[in-house]
């Protein structure tokens, strides 16, 4: 779809249009119709439905246990490749039990695992879901974690345009080899989603540095926003102050999500975009941030404007929400 000439000039001057007409100037080296590369983890997701969260020092009787394929690179390359977008996935697969159920699901699925040489275990997330689908993860961390540059220096990204990781792997000792693979490669726009362990990384000064020099594009919750903001200094309580405070402050473009009313994308010239969504009633909501990340990311990657990446990657969210598990059925 992507590598025929005449498609990818009618889009260039789409989005040429696109950006002179709405001021949108933030994704100016964006290769349209190139690969989407998700960058990190695969892992083996262990879901249990419990009727409520233990307090310290109690336990609960899970109701329901599935096991899955789950990460955040792999949960939002999946989004891509539903979405019908090109995509790589780009996550390591160590030795052991979790990384042979892996690689066994991956083939399913047709994927090609990226093996390395490591004695590392891929890592493993359990999920508690409680009865209104709203999730509590406690991860093990495997391979991930310790990403080693030579390993990424070994895939061929030239034909992938955009680049998404998140904080997970970033905040591990691995982080740096991942930030040095993007950095090294000018034909990526990066696309960073803190996650859980935004505060993790937004105190290690020297990554902190890094990150802003990329300028990616930030896809946090809203919870994160206020989080971060705060964190930082800001006097931030609500979502817009955030994520307005934010976008100044990096210079980039922050997607925040913020579950039943939709999303929001802020740009550092004080515009912004706001996207509502159906609402749905959720089974889990495993997975929900990280599909929603890549479904953005192809839409972008198409040509599509803002109002309308934001409100396909709203539908690919919803969509998640209603399954078990971080993505939709192979």
């Amino acid at each position: 779809m992507g590598k025929d000439p005449a498609v990818l000039f009618c889009l260039s001057l789409f989005w040429g249009l696109l950006v002179e007409s709405t001021g949108f100037t933030w994704l100016p080296n964006l290769r349209l119709g190139s690969k989407v590369l998700c960058i990190g983890a695969v892992m083996a997701d262990v879901v249990c439905h419990v009727p409520k969260l233990p307090e310290r020092g109690e336990g609960v009787v899970v109701t329901k246990r599935t096991t899955h394929l789950g990460g955040c690179a792999f949960n939002s390359a999946e989004a891509v490749r539903h979405a019908g977008y090109p995509c790589a996935l780009l996550a390591p697969i160590g030795c052991g039990l979790f990384a042979d159920f892996i690689r066994g699901e991956l083939g399913r699925r047709g994927i090609e695992p990226f093996d390395v040489e490591t004695d590392l275990d891929c890592g493993s997330c359990t999920c508690m879901v409680e009865p209104n689908g709203e999730r509590t993860m406690v991860t093990s961390p495997g391979v991930e974690r310790s990403v080693k540059l030579e390993w990424l220096d070994s895939f061929d990204a030239s034909d992938c345009g955009i680049a998404l990781a998140s904080g997970y792997e970033i905040e591990g000792e691995g982080g740096s080899a991942i930030l040095s693979f993007v950095e090294a490669r000018p034909n990526l726009t990066f696309f960073y989603a803190p996650g859980p362990r935004i505060l993790g990384v937004a105190d290690d000064a020297e990554k902190m540095s890094r990150i802003r020099a990329l300028r990616p594009v930030w896809h946090l919750n809203d919870l994160e926003a206020v989080q971060l903001a705060a964190h930082l200094g800001a006097s931030a309580q609500d979502v817009e102050t955030a994520g307005f405070w934010l976008s100044r402050e990096f210079d980039s473009v922050m997607v925040v999500t913020r579950g039943s009313q939709g999303a929001s994308a802020f740009f550092p010239d004080g515009e912004a975009v706001h996207v509502p969504t159906e609402p749905v009633v959720p089974i889990d909501t495993v997975g929900a941030g990280d599909s929603h990340l890549g479904a953005l990311a192809a839409a972008l990657s198409a040509g599509d404007g803002w109002e309308m990446a934001l409100g396909k990657a709203n539908r690919m969210a919803a969509r998640v929400c209603q399954v078990e598990g971080a993505t939709l059925p192979a």
